[in-house]
Formats: structure tokens, C-alpha cells, sequence
């Protein structure tokens, strides 16, 4: 019995080792692995759990005008964020910083509460808010420099600047196109929970500073642009119109010295307005451009050599079948030469000189001149516009075509395709940006003019320019009201019935009306395009909507730029040359 009770207990010490030497082992095993072979997996976590990277936008690089003012340049604010675990009273803290922002308490308690290291409380605030955020004494709460994209002249070419996002990236127009150049470099901090309350991160350990950026210099001129928008709400208030566009460019060299739209909007609050507001319409919108297409059209039958500008055709008294469908012009024509008709824009004279024409070579001038395809422009968004193949063609589409139907364009295809024929016949490619220059003033990009393609020859280009003259002939052309005091303007005008989608016809009562033309006619220095969308009233056609603007902005613009008249040549000597009116003169002439 001894014997038996001697063996229990040695086999109950037994077991009891066996359990503490199986322990021993399954604790050496876990130090093991938690100390030599999850130690850099458990370390890592470690850190994600205490730390976070946080990264901080650079400033974008400042954007200027052709003369070098800033149109677009990033400001200094200061952003909040929070480390929850460093904040005790949440629901105190949450007040404090609602009051100090602005923001609502239940949104910042919200972000308190959520179980991170990091939370944003607000973003891009006045850098007088520091001030309040060190006197509030929280815990927790910490503060950092971010800048913010500013436009000093609010409105004045939004449409072609566009916007930027909450984290600086470019979101449209000119700032979403040259992102990659003026966005520069981020820097980085490293948020802690165990770290030292700092209210303002800016140097030190974990703290890598945001590079510079690159810089725009654009070919647009403040004090052009900002004329052609005054005129613009002008002219389209006047008639109490939908919406307008102005867009103006050196014909030569392709820069486009202004582009306007509106209405319009200001990218300091974009969110505040309409995203159709923030179109730039100038290369968005398309419409039917009516008898300004009618240079085409010329142009087309003059380099074919099937016209001349001294051809007769008989207009039929205003009412002409054409394939079991009468065409109207305005008023009753009869017997019309080529510069006649463009010069009191008959359709009827159009279709007929179109009739000269083969399909196959109207469609590749058109094509040529522009329409049909994107111009290229350094613009996002742009619309190439409608143009059918000859292949889509019905019976009516070349005497719809002469007078403007049966396409669709922008202003600026309109205003590229003029600004060949003053080119002597040669397209170029418009462009915005003149260069882009590094943080150290290395010019890294430069833009030259570019043609396109010779579209008609240059003894063409001349012989249009003289009949384009005539539009603007106080007694018989259709846009007297478009002369240029002292200078001589070749131009068209245009008034194009929109259609209407749901009636399946062009409506009666909505029309775009518009003046596209060059000045000085015998030494061109801009071609200018003015298009007013649904004008209001009886006077609806582009002579007497379009054509007044395009005077106001051509005149203000060539005094702005210095250019002497005709019948003043003595100027020269008062003026000189190369030298500008400051804004404050500009802005109140006219």
C-alpha cells in the first residue's frame, strides 16, 4: 500500500514538471518570436500606432501676365489638426475649436472621436488664427503653414485660369494643364502622440520643407483682358443676353492676349458658383457660326480660282430654290459682285459661289481653316466642334455649309481660321503660355510661334482682307458700327438662328450673334473675335450686337498698346514706342 501511495506522488511531481517545463518552453518560444522574429514586424507597428507621415503641399509656382504682373500666386495659412489621444476633455475642446473656426462643434467632436493618430480639424485658415489657437492653451491640438492658391484680380481670366483643389492640385484650365510644372515638390512631418505639443510645425526632427515650384508666364496681357471683359458685360447686359465671349490674338505669332467669358466667377470661392460659369467658353461652347463662315466659303472659291471679287451673281430678289428648299437673305438682292455679297452677307450670293465649288475640295479648305479638329491650344477641355465628312453630306449641305449651317465651331476655331487670312494666308497654333521659368529663373519651356499650315496664298489672303474692308463700309457693308476711329478694319459679321432640339428646326427667336475682325486691316496687330449668345430685343444681328464691343475693346487696346493711327502719324512722336498706360488709365477710357 506504501508502495503505491510512493508512486502516485512521484508521478503527480512528474506531471506537475512536465507542465512547468512545457511553460517554460512556450514562453521561451514567444520571447523568441516576438524578440527576434516579428521584432522589426512588431517595431513597425509600433511606430504606425504612435506616429503618422504626414505629407505638406508645396507652394505652386506664381503665374504671370506678358508683362510680368502676378495673376495667380499661393499665400500662407495655417492648418489645424488634432492627435486624439493627447486630447482628455473632447467635448470642451470640440467648443473651443468651433468657436475659433467657425466650423461646427458636432463635425470637429466627431473628428476628436474617431480612434487615429492624426485627424485634419481645419484646413488653409488666416495665419491670425495662431494667435487664438496658442492662447486657448488645448492639448493636442496642433497647428502648420500649408499655402493657398490667390488670384489678386478675383474674376479677371478665371475662366482660363481655372482652379485648384483643397490639396493644391490643379483641377481646371491653365492649373490643371501645367500642374506637373508649377506644383512643385511636398514635404513632410511626422506627427506623434508622445511628441512635445509644438503650435506650429516648421523645422526640426521629422520636418522635410515642401520644394519650390516652377512659374507661368503667359502671352495673356492683364490690362487687354480686363477690357475685353468690361466690354463684354457690357455688351451682353446691354441686350440682355444669355452669355458672351471675347478672345483676341496676335495674328502672327498665335498669342492670344485675352480671353474672356460671361458671366463669370472668381476662383478664390468657385464653390459658390454654377460649374457652367466656370466654363471657358471661348474653347468649350459650340454654335453655329452663321455668316462669319461666309469667309470661308470665299476664301475656298477665290484660291480655286472659280471667283473673282468682281463676278456678278443675281441674288433672286431675296428667295432662292435650292434643291426644293428656299433660302432668304435679309433684304431683296439682285444683281451682287463677290465683294458685295460679304460685304451685305447674302446667303443667296454665298450658296451660288459655293455651287462652283466640289465637295471634296470645300470640305479640305474647311478642314485647313481650322474646323472639324482642336486647335491645339495648351487649354484643357477643348472642343473640336462638329464637321461631317462629304461621305455624311446630303444634297443641301454645301449651300448650308456656305452660309454657316449643317457645323458647328468656338470662337476660337473662328478667330484662328480670320487670323490666317491676316497672316497672309498662313494658320498658326494659339497658345496662353509664353514660357515656363524654374524657381532660379531658367527658362525650361518657351513657346514659338507655330504654323499650322499655309491654308490659302498669300495673294488670296490680300484680296480678302480688301473685301473683308467692305464689311465694315458706313453705308453698305453690315457692321459700320464696328470702324475703328483711324484705322482701317477688315472684319464679318454673323447672326445664326440656333437650333432648336426639341422643335427639329432652327428656332425663330434665338440667335448667336457675333463679329470676328482684324485691325489695323493694312498692317494687322490683333484679330478679335466677339460672339453674344441669345441676345434680346429687335436689333439681334452681330452689326449691331458683336460689332459695337468689338469696337470699344479694339479701340481701348490699340490706344493701351500704342498704336498710331493713320491719319496721326505725328502720335508716333508723342507716344513712342514699346511703352503702355498703366491700368488706372486704361480703366477709365472708353
Amino acid at each position: 500500500m506504501r508502495n503505491i501511495f510512493r508512486d502516485h506522488y512521484r508521478i503527480k511531481a512528474y506531471l506537475i514538471l512536465v507542465v512547468f517545463a512545457f511553460g517554460y518552453a512556450l514562453v521561451v518560444y514567444r520571447l523568441y518570436r516576438l524578440q527576434i522574429l516579428e521584432h522589426a514586424e512588431l517595431r513597425d507597428k509600433a511606430e504606425r500606432q504612435h506616429k503618422r507621415t504626414v505629407t505638406i503641399d508645396p507652394k505652386r509656382g506664381t503665374i504671370y501676365d506678358r508683362k510680368g504682373r502676378e495673376i495667380a500666386i499661393s499665400v500662407d495659412t495655417i492648418s489645424l489638426y488634432a492627435v486624439p489621444p493627447q486630447i482628455k476633455d473632447k467635448p470642451a475642446t470640440a467648443k473651443v475649436i468651433a468657436k475659433m473656426t467657425g466650423k461646427k462643434r458636432r463635425e470637429v467632436l466627431q473628428s476628436l472621436r474617431k480612434k487615429k493618430q492624426f485627424v485634419w480639424i481645419a484646413r488653409k485658415l488666416n495665419p491670425a488664427i495662431l494667435k487664438k489657437l496658442e492662447a486657448s492653451g488645448l492639448e493636442g491640438v496642433h497647428a502648420l503653414y500649408e499655402s493657398k492658391r490667390f488670384y489678386p484680380h478675383r474674376t479677371l481670366a478665371a475662366g482660363l485660369l481655372g482652379i485648384v483643389g483643397m490639396d493644391n492640385e490643379g483641377l481646371e484650365g491653365l492649373e490643371y494643364k501645367y500642374d506637373a510644372y508649377i506644383k512643385g515638390k511636398p514635404g513632410l512631418f511626422v506627427a506623434s502622440v508622445d511628441a512635445k505639443r509644438r503650435n506650429i510645425m516648421m523645422d526640426g526632427e521629422g520636418y522635410v520643407k515642401p520644394r519650390g515650384a516652377n512659374n507661368l508666364v503667359l502671352t495673356i496681357d492683364n490690362v487687354i483682358q480686363h477690357i475685353a471683359e468690361v466690354e463684354l458685360k457690357r455688351a451682353v447686359e446691354q441686350c440682355k443676353a444669355e452669355s458672351g465671349m471675347a478672345v483676341m490674338m496676335r495674328p502672327y505669332t498665335g498669342e492670344i492676349l485675352a480671353m474672356a467669358s460671361y458671366p463669370g466667377f472668381d476662383p478664390n470661392d468657385f464653390g459658390s458658383y454654377r460649374s457652367r460659369n466656370r466654363r471657358n467658353r471661348p474653347i468649350q461652347e459650340n454654335f453655329e457660326p452663321g455668316s462669319t463662315f461666309k469667309l470661308i466659303t470665299l476664301a475656298t472659291a477665290l484660291d480655286q480660282g472659280v471667283v473673282k471679287p468682281k463676278d456678278i451673281f443675281f441674288c433672286e430678289n431675296g428667295a432662292y430654290r435650292f434643291h426644293n428648299t428656299v433660302y432668304h437673305d435679309t433684304h431683296e438682292y439682285g444683281w451682287l459682285t463677290v465683294r458685295q455679297i460679304l460685304q451685305r452677307s447674302s446667303n443667296i450670293g454665298a450658296i451660288k459661289i459655293a455651287e462652283r465649288l466640289k465637295n471634296k475640295d470645300f470640305y479640305r479648305y474647311i478642314r485647313d481653316f481650322g474646323f472639324g479638329e482642336e486647335t491645339q491650344i495648351d487649354l484643357p477641355g477643348e472642343s473640336r466642334g462638329m464637321l461631317r465628312s462629304t461621305k455624311r453630306w446630303s444634297g443641301l449641305s454645301r449651300a448650308s455649309l456656305s452660309m454657316g449651317q449643317e457645323v458647328s465651331v468656338t470662337a476660337l476655331q473662328v478667330l484662328t481660321a480670320a487670323a490666317a487670312i491676316a497672316n497672309k494666308g498662313s494658320r498658326l497654333q494659339p497658345h496662353v503660355v509664353s514660357r515656363v521659368v524654374s524657381p532660379e529663373g531658367r527658362t525650361i519651356l518657351a513657346r514659338k510661334p507655330k504654323a499650322v499650315t499655309q491654308v490659302i496664298s498669300e495673294a488670296t489672303a490680300a484680296k480678302m482682307m480688301r473685301v473683308m474692308e467692305s464689311v465694315v463700309d458706313k453705308d453698305k457693308g453690315t457692321a459700320p458700327l464696328a470702324q475703328v476711329p483711324g484705322f482701317r478694319v477688315a472684319g464679318k459679321t454673323g447672326t445664326a438662328q440656333k437650333f432648336d432640339v426639341k422643335l427639329g428646326s432652327y428656332s425663330t427667336t434665338k440667335y448667336v450673334s457675333s463679329f470676328v475682325g482684324i485691325v489695323p486691316a493694312d498692317d494687322p496687330e490683333i484679330a478679335l473675335v466677339v460672339i453674344v449668345n441669345e441676345p434680346q430685343g429687335q436689333l439681334y444681328y452681330g452689326g449691331y450686337v458683336a460689332a459695337p464691343a468689338f469696337r470699344r475693346i479694339a479701340e481701348r487696346t490699340l490706344r493701351y498698346l500704342k498704336v498710331v493711327p493713320e491719319d496721326a502719324p505725328e502720335l508716333r512722336l508723342t507716344l513712342g514706342e514699346g511703352n503702355e498706360a498703366p491700368i488706372s488709365a486704361i480703366e477709365g477710357s472708353g
